[in-house]
């Protein structure tokens, strides 16, 4: 094609070059789209003429889930196959509540907050969720990934935290209540480990329902550790001792609503786990939990010569385990057969302070009416709560006077608010024997001279 001598000659050409261009290029676009429409057309039409398009959606959905045990991340493979598996797993909640999040790089964060804000919300409102955080770097901040857990918590069903490490925390009570039984299998991936590059400076540890499966962090200075089985499915006597015996730095030691299966325990089982430093227990048992394998076998993985003080709650028998160096016993709704007494006397030697509910017949033990046996002739300070009427005081002021008989004299007698009410005039004889007090109506904290205000707040030893 000849080409203009002129200036304007060539600009009204070069113009209208352009145009055929941008023409061709238009219905060039427009067959690549009419191209791409044919191939999903096609695509569709053979995608939905074999086998696996025919099934029914539920069971689709049903296969998905199976697949998605051997492969987490399934429902992201099965989206990219076909529009109709993308709206399939979009709309299968059970295929989003495995949430599981690795941070490693700063400009990851925003990003995985996203997606695990998308995997929350395509979970649906009412599914049990799952959630893993891992942590790789110290100076990652990770308070927006806490949040939002926060907000769903009650849905969680497995919640695992790995941080690198916490040097600083001191205290730190993790609670997962299961309060409704879920319609799917409940997911639960193996037991995750609390801040796996350790917590050095951990010294007191609370782990409450599902939470209790946890390993416990890697701290040499756990001091006071109280597990709760509440919502929690039961102990091998393996896994019970395994956890107690990774922390010989214990000292106090809470195990409350605990179910142990001693059906495969063995002769080793029955010995005794190297606490050396243990000086304080707790014990509160299940009635399911209250039954002669269970407590044997929390009670047998302890060195019950190194117990200094111990708390029972609603604990029946005691069978053969002997305390020879308990020197404060608390009783607390506690009904011990009368085939027991003698051994209860026998069982604790040291007892300095005793601390007993009302209408507790170790009340007449204590004092030696019953067969001349007498608890603890160190025995010094007595205290008594809720007694409600006057033979409980009866009993309270014959203690008093049978051990000043027989030389075992009491120094103190502490009797809770509300009992200081009834029977004035006994209590008046009281006082010409011993020192008589008032002492609160509830339990002090525990462990004993703590100075963490939550640790009482929260503490639900005492509660029904």
């Amino acid at each position: 094609m000849p080409l203009p001598e002129s200036i304007p000659a060539l600009d009204t050409l070069l113009n209208s070059l352009h145009i055929q261009k941008a023409n061709l290029l238009h219905q060039l676009e427009q067959l690549d789209a009419d191209i791409a429409a044919a191939e999903r057309k096609r695509a569709k039409i053979w995608n939905d003429d074999v086998f696996v398009s025919k099934l029914p959606p539920e069971l689709l959905s049903h296969i998905f889930l199976l697949c998605q045990k051997d492969k987490p991340a399934f429902q992201l493979i099965a989206a990219q196959v076909c529009s109709r598996w993308r709206d399939l797993t979009v709309g299968t909640p059970m295929l989003w509540t495995d949430i599981r999040i690795t941070l490693e790089n700063h400009y990851d964060l925003q990003p995985r907050l996203d997606k695990m804000e998308t995997y929350i919300s395509r979970s649906g409102p009412s599914s049990l969720i799952a959630v893993r955080l891992n942590v790789t770097e110290e100076e990652f901040e990770f308070a927006p990934f806490l949040k939002l857990i926060a907000t769903h918590i009650s849905r969680c069903a497995h919640l695992s935290i790995q941080a690198l490490q916490a040097p600083q925390l001191r205290h730190l009570a993790l609670q997962t209540d299961q309060r409704y039984r879920a319609s799917v299998e409940r997911k639960m991936f193996g037991t995750p480990s609390i801040f796996k590059a350790g917590a050095p400076s951990l010294n007191y540890l609370k782990l409450a329902g599902a939470a209790s499966g946890l390993r416990l962090p890697i701290s040499g200075s756990i001091t006071t550790l109280y597990l709760h089985g509440r919502h929690m499915q039961k102990l091998t006597v393996l896994e019970y001792r395994g956890m107690l015996a990774a922390h010989r730095c214990l000292v106090n030691l809470s195990l409350q609503w605990l179910m142990i299966d001693s059906t495969m325990s063995t002769d080793s089982d029955l010995r005794a786990l190297e606490l050396p430093m243990l000086r304080s227990l707790r014990i509160r048992p299940t009635d399911e939990a209250f039954s002669p394998d269970s407590i044997k076998a929390l009670l047998n993985a302890l060195p019950l010569s190194c117990l200094e003080s111990l708390i029972l709650n609603k604990v029946d028998n005691l069978y053969s385990f002997e305390f020879p160096n308990v020197k404060e016993l608390s009783l607390h709704s506690c009904e011990f057969p009368v085939d027991q007494l003698g051994h209860l006397v026998l069982a604790f030697p040291s007892v300095i302070h005793l601390l007993l509910e009302s209408k507790f017949p170790l009340l007449h033990t204590a004092s030696g009416i019953y067969g001349g046996l007498m608890m603890s002739p160190k025995l010094r300070l007595l205290c008594v709560k809720q007694l409600v009427c006057r033979h409980d005081f009866s009993a309270v002021l014959r203690l008093v006077q049978e051990r000043s008989r027989a030389n075992c004299p009491l120094e103190f007698v502490y009797l809770d608010n509300l009992s200081h009410r009834w029977a004035v005039d006994v209590i008046l004889a009281l006082k010409t024997l011993t020192k008589v007090g008032q002492v609160s109506s509830y339990p002090h904290p525990w462990p004993p001279g703590t100075n963490i205000d939550d640790l009482a707040q929260y503490d639900d030893f005492w509660r029904f």
